[in-house]
C-alpha cells in the first residue's frame, strides 16, 4: 500500500509538502483507493510516531510527501516504509498517482 500525503480529500488537491502535519493521506495498491483523515495533524508534540503508527496499521509500505523529520524518518525506517521525497510544489495527488509504479 502507498500513501501520499493530501492537503484534502480529492485526487485535484495538492499534495502535502508536509508529511506529519498533512490532514490526510491517500491510500492505493493500483487496485483500491481511499483517503484516511490524519488525527494527529493539529497535535503539537510527537506526531510523527502517531502517524507512522497509523500508517503501519493500513499496511502502507511506501510513503509519498515532501519532507519528512528526522524522527518521522527514524520511525518510517523501523516500520520498514519506504520514503519517496518530491520537490514539486502544488504536484496533484492524480498527478503523483500517475507516476506510481505498482
Amino acid at each position: 500500500m502507498i500513501a501520499i500525503s493530501a492537503t484534502d480529500k480529492k485526487l485535484t488537491a495538492p499534495m502535502d509538502l508536509r508529511f506529519g502535519r498533512a490532514p490526510y493521506f491517500y491510500l492505493t495498491d493500483g487496485k483500491e483507493s481511499r483517503f484516511i483523515v490524519n488525527p494527529y495533524c493539529q497535535e503539537e508534540h510527537d506526531v510523527a510516531p502517531r502517524v507512522v503508527k497509523l500508517l503501519s496499521e493500513e499496511k502502507v509500505d511506501r510513503i509519498i510527501t515532501g519532507e519528512v523529520g528526522p524522527k518521522a524518518h527514524t520511525k518510517l525506517q523501523q516500520n520498514n516504509i519506504q520514503i519517496i521525497m518530491l520537490e514539486e510544489e502544488r504536484i496533484k495527488i492524480s498527478q503523483v498517482v500517475k507516476k506510481i509504479q505498482f
